[in-house]
């Protein structure tokens, strides 16, 4: 009888404690992996767009529909809008939830 208790007792503190704890750390992990997929495909659309264009508006509006947030900052810290010179640097920051992520983005596209 004991070692059924005991058994017992010992699948409760597993299912209370352990699979809970396994399934956030899931969550967390996959959360950042689509983050930092984001980031990476923006990143690139930003690069051979030349800057942020309609094209990238649009992405970045069906993403704020999922809740991450993107803005688009030169190095002083303004927000850039439309095409920009070749030679300028954009800096991209991400936010999803608990999720920070920053890019950074030298535009070498002429128009």
């Amino acid at each position: 009888m004991g070692e059924k208790i005991g058994f017992m007792t010992t699948l409760l503190i597993f299912g209370i404690g352990v699979i809970p704890l396994l399934i956030s750390t899931f969550t967390d992990h996959t959360q950042s992996a689509k983050l930092l997929t984001i980031s990476t495909e923006v990143q690139q659309m930003v690069t051979a767009e030349g800057g942020v264009t309609e094209k990238v508006e649009g992405v970045v509006s069906n993403l704020a529909n999922q809740g991450v947030e993107v803005s688009f900052l030169d190095k002083e810290g303004n927000p850039v809008t439309g095409i920009v010179p070749v030679g300028e640097e954009i800096v991209i920051q991400y936010e999803w939830g608990d999720f920070n992520t920053t890019n950074q983005v030298l535009v070498t596209k002429r128009n």
